[in-house]
């Protein structure tokens, strides 16, 4: 797998000062004109530094920034339940006949309110509980060399303190982070989160959603997150668990499976856990408990701005992501869970090898009971108008791929299609994993094919082959033409417009037989972008402006090049 073969570089390294007047100077260069300061308008508010904000404004949103109309029924996709928010208003689908649906405003006060005094916690970088005011996070940053703790409080305004995060931020030394070490509870019950000891990689100024800044993980950030109070008790068969924000990978990561939550003693047999795309690399969310490791749900994640989240009652879990929602029926167990971990996973089981979380969460939530379905659709539709999510729409990008794609390498999960929300509003899946191979892609494929049922204007990027050569695998080339053509030709079968990204000209790769296949239509994408020819931004990768030093990985420079470089050749078939 590319990568995890070498040492590990420096954040100075790929982010220093030249690398950054290079970058502006590139974009600014072939940007369309002011395609980049228009996807970061009002809805970001001000951002500075390193801060990546999305998603691109509500115009953006392929004309559904409006109130839902009678034709806004099954036939564009819609189902009973479903949730549309623009302008700070929500609306829920009572009726989705055709030619005469039918949508009800919904009241919303904010997401911690939804299940009222059952929700045990709610903690974040925003005001999740009505009237709440005071401390919400302690972050640390080193400044001339000495650790710094600032508390940022929320304000009588319901606002994170953006003063003092932008004074910390400005303090800190080059090339560290404001780490998150504790998330106070707005509940009132107390259940602070603190970071797990020795591994503080949770940032906070790194990402914004929505204009608000995010507790962010990534992959070069490192395994860690926050340690859940013992006193922190649910039911086993009767707890939520939520989230705000985005999520920038809906799979698995290197060698592991990311988990958002696990509730219990780590390692016990007593415990939950819900992770991502399970050791098939198949894109699904999975649920573990006393009854078996491993369930697989029908529940695919959005990288998108979303409400996320999992309720468990005696007949079994419900999941939601956006207007996605998903059961998994059967007889839970009893018995309580007490305390248990957010965004890490403690036992390092075969199955999970500490995976690095893959949020950008601007707010947590924990009820301490079974949810009714009000509660819950309370929660969604409340985070939506309060984060300006759109679950209404219908647009469908995936991304199938190994590490290039899926960010290994880079912080906070700011690969390149997650960046590529800053240009447009769609609902975006990536499900590349850092190394996989191509016969490994294949089983992605499912996941990408459940998300496009439904939606409208759906396109695929597909980006892999590396992998196939290592001694573990041995995988021929002919063998990765086949694969990437048998990947291809589902992803049309499934309505998607599919891009090819031919192979990078790094040493080892496949790239003279898939460039061939591509050339000679063998392939059959209906789209070829090819950024790493000769004269194109990414051709030399020994350019360690835009390369890691292994000379495979995209450095975050080079994801900010492969975001506007596929997006200019991608970007019109959501416009059609």
């Amino acid at each position: 797998m590319p990568g995890r073969l070498h040492g590990p570089i420096t954040f100075r390294e790929q982010h220093d000062m030249k690398t950054r007047r290079q970058l502006a100077a590139f974009l600014a260069a072939i940007a369309a004109p002011s395609l980049v300061a228009r996807a970061q308008a009002a809805e970001c508010g001000p951002v500075g530094g390193d801060t990546v904000c999305i998603p691109a404004p509500d115009h953006a949103g392929a004309g559904l920034d409006r109130a839902p109309r009678r034709d806004d029924d099954s036939r564009r996709g819609y189902g009973v339940g479903d949730l549309w928010q623009a302008s700070g208003r929500a609306w829920r689908a009572v009726s989705v006949a055709p030619g005469d649906a039918r949508w009800e405003n919904v009241a919303v006060r904010l997401p911690g309110d939804a299940f009222g005094s059952h929700t045990v916690f709610a903690g974040g970088p925003m005001r999740l509980v009505s009237g709440y005011a005071g401390p919400a996070l302690d972050i640390e940053t080193v400044s001339a060399g000495q650790t710094v703790t600032t508390t940022l409080a929320i304000g009588g305004d319901g606002r994170l303190d953006g003063a003092a995060l932008q004074h910390a931020l400005s303090a800190r030394d080059p090339g560290t982070f404001a780490n998150v070490v504790r998330v106070y509870d707005q509940s009132g019950h107390g259940n602070h989160l603190a970071a797990t000891p020795g591994q503080h990689v949770v940032h906070i100024g790194a990402v914004r959603v929505g204009g608000i800044d995010t507790l962010s993980w990534g992959e070069e950030n490192g395994a860690g997150g926050f340690v859940l109070p013992a006193g922190l008790k649910v039911a086993a068969d009767g707890f939520f668990f939520g989230t705000t924000g985005t999520y920038a990978s809906s799979n698995s990561g290197n060698a592991a499976v990311p988990v958002p939550v696990l509730f219990g003693a780590a390692g016990s047999g007593k415990e939950f856990k819900a992770f991502m795309g399970s050791y098939t690399l198949d894109g699904f969310v999975h649920v573990a408990d006393t009854r078996s490791p491993d369930l697989r749900t029908d529940m695919v994640v959005t990288s998108s701005p979303a409400a996320t989240g999992v309720a468990a009652s005696p007949g079994g879990y419900t999941l939601q992501a956006g207007n996605a929602r998903a059961t998994l029926p059967g007889m839970l167990p009893g018995g309580t869970l007490s305390g248990g971990y957010i965004g890490y996973n403690a036992d390092g089981g075969p199955w999970f090898v500490q995976g690095r979380n893959t949020g950008q969460w601007t707010g947590i939530v924990i009820a301490d009971h079974a949810p009714a379905a009000a509660e819950t659709q309370a929660f969604a539709a409340s985070a939506a108008v309060a984060g300006d999510y759109m679950p209404q729409l219908r647009d469908v990008f995936v991304a199938i791929g190994d590490s290039r794609t899926e960010g290994f390498r880079v912080h906070d999960g700011r690969n390149w299609p997650y960046l590529m929300q800053r240009f447009a509003r769609y609902q975006s899946y990536d499900f590349a994993v850092s190394g996989a191979t191509t016969r490994q892609m294949l089983d992605m494929l499912p996941a990408a094919e459940t998300v496009a049922r439904g939606a409208a204007r759906k396109v695929a990027v597909v980006f892999g082959g590396y992998n196939d050569h290592l001694p573990a695998y041995n995988i021929s080339a002919a063998d990765t033409v086949r694969n990437l053509t048998r990947i291809v030709s589902r992803l049309k079968a499934a309505g998607y417009t599919v891009a090819i990204i031919d192979e990078a000209q790094t040493n080892g790769s496949p790239r003279a037989a898939v460039h061939d296949a591509i050339a000679k239509g063998a392939i059959g994408a209906d789209i070829t972008i090819d950024p790493f020819a000769a004269g194109q931004p990414l051709a030399n990768v020994l350019d360690h402006e835009t390369w890691d030093p292994d000379t495979t990985h995209p450095n975050q420079a080079g994801h900010e090049i492969m975001a506007k470089y596929v997006w200019d050749r991608i970007g019109t078939l959501f416009s059609k």
